[in-house]
């Protein structure tokens, strides 16, 4: 988090300060003074307090805490004589004089992104010699971590301090306002290496989930192994579909409302959308986004979520308007997250995604690129990118990509499995095929429908095919009119667009061509 006092720019989670083109580290004493006078918004805040977010529990004398609010005050260009920035009130405490001018996000955002503390990696090996593994791997899910725009993660510096001061739960989450703690050990043999970790809530101090990985890891491909093992901890403990999203939206849901929350709890929605499909939740959010929007201009999570709820419209027809270019307004959102935030991954999977559907492959593919560059640990990067893939018949980068999200994120959308249903497909193995695609249902979605018919009639069980016929003319009553246009994002994929309408027909689906001719 960042913020400007008077002319000071303070990076919180950074630990440090820009003032005159010189930036400099601040002391874990002057960190917390700050911060804690940042937080009061101006009000007074006692010496006790003040103390207990600097030293936590330790025993401190005056001279102690005169000594680091002078070096507080220095840090921001004040003095004790001047008391232009932080302002002694005598007897009570200390406030801060000047107003804060919040820098990069909007505090709205801030306050609503869960944070992050991941405490260096313990070595519960027999050999001490391997704490350069536990090093390792601290620093590489922290940098893995640090990729996610939903969280925010503080630095290996915070972690270090918060180790060597040995600070419990609370301690973490009052000093350094950290709403999760990462805890983890190694343990490496001579073939294999076991890491454990945990995620903790610092407000409750009960353990929310707990993970561990275990594999090969010879010398010669151990930083690989480190290496996957840090972004997969970070994809599952962090990601859209975490422990971290759900138990956020669970305090956010026991809390009063508050607009600090806006935008988290649309985003949070609309996840629950990606998930479930409920066109009742995608028509409240596609109204209430624009409005959102309208107030955080350069939220660019929610841009890249109301893009992706437009796209929805215009390419599955989830409450299509008529006369609406749902495709122009989706890409216009996708052009503003990607503006707000031109690092934000899922903001190039949104802007990727409407390229593709304009069947601008070009620009998909740079899009793409960048966003797998940005975060390729984020489980909805990966799948909607692989997902693309499919379409354009580039199979085995499809499959690749939807396989690392699945593992990254084992709590997922139905539609993850689609390509590898596809897959199955082509090479005539329909039971497969259908196993696959009943892994995580969908009812109510009408390709989930589609899919079942095609898959059912291949395996000669029409009376089931029959049913889902049914379900899906419910769902979708316009599908036999308008899925052969829906099928034109197929065009590498002609073998399975050729099965797919052959077992329709067998199932009494009567599909019609582009003029409304009855295909035969």
């Amino acid at each position: 988090m960042k913020t400007r006092i008077s002319d000071t720019e303070i990076d919180f989670d950074q630990m440090t300060v820009l003032r005159n083109g010189q930036t400099q580290r601040l002391t874990r004493q002057s960190l917390g003074i700050l911060r804690a006078l940042f937080e009061a918004g101006g009000d007074v805040v006692s010496k006790d307090d003040l103390i207990l977010r600097a030293w936590g529990d330790r025993i401190v004398t005056d001279a102690t805490l005169s000594t680091a609010i002078k070096e507080a005050r220095r840090v921001v260009g004040d003095n004790g004589s001047r008391q232009q920035v932080i302002k002694t009130v005598h007897g009570v405490g200390f406030r801060l004089a000047v107003a804060i001018e919040p820098t990069g996000e909007k505090p709205d955002t801030e306050l609503a992104t869960p944070c992050l503390a991941l405490l260096p990696f313990r070595n519960t090996s027999q050999d001490p010699d391997a704490q350069f593994l536990c090093e390792g791997i601290t620093d590489e899910t922290i940098s893995s971590l640090s990729r996610f725009s939903e969280i925010k993660v503080l630095s290996r510096t915070t972690s270090d301090a918060i180790q060597g001061d040995r600070l419990d739960h609370d301690q973490i989450r009052r000093r350094y306002g950290a709403d999760f703690v990462i805890e983890g050990s190694v343990r490496r043999t001579e073939t294999r290496l076991r890491v454990s970790v945990q995620l903790v809530s610092t407000t409750t101090g009960t353990v929310v989930v707990t993970e561990q990985f275990d594999s090969e890891a010879t010398v010669g491909d151990l930083f690989d192994v480190l290496d996957r093992i840090a972004q997969i901890c970070a994809g599952r403990l962090a990601g859209p579909h975490s422990p971290v999203a759900k138990e956020t939206v669970k305090r956010m849901r026991t809390q009063a409302p508050h607009e600090s929350w806006t935008i988290f709890r649309l985003v949070s929605d609309f996840r629950r959308f990606y998930r479930s499909y409920d066109i009742g939740l995608h028509a409240r959010l596609r109204d209430a986004f624009p409005q959102a929007l309208e107030r955080h201009p350069n939220a660019a999570d929610g841009w890249a979520a109301y893009s992706v709820i437009l796209l929805e419209e215009f390419r599955y027809h989830v409450n299509e308007r008529p006369d609406v270019d749902a495709l122009a307004l989706a890409t216009d959102a996708a052009e503003k997250a990607a503006q707000a935030d031109p690092r934000n991954a899922f903001a190039l999977v949104a802007l990727a995604m409407c390229r593709l559907f304009a069947m601008d492959v070009d620009g998909f593919d740079l899009a793409a690129q960048k966003a797998l560059e940005l975060n390729s640990g984020h489980s909805d990067v990966l799948s909607e990118i692989g997902h693309c893939y499919a379409f354009l018949g580039r199979e085995e980068d499809a499959l690749r990509l939807l396989d690392k999200a699945m593992d990254i994120s084992p709590e997922h959308p139905g539609w993850y499995h689609f390509a590898r249903v596809w897959r199955y497909a082509r090479l005539g193995m329909f039971e497969a095929a259908l196993f696959e695609m009943q892994k995580v249902p969908m009812p109510g979605f009408y390709w989930y429908h589609a899919h079942l018919v095609w898959l059912y009639a291949a395996l000669g069980d029409l009376d089931s095919a029959a049913e889902q016929v049914d379900l899906l003319k419910q769902v979708f009553p316009e599908f036999e009119g308008r899925a052969f246009q829906e099928l034109a994002i197929w065009e590498a994929n002609k073998d399975l667009v050729s099965s797919a309408l052959a077992h329709w027909r067998m199932a009494g689906l009567v599909i019609a061509d582009e003029t409304g001719r009855p295909i035969a």
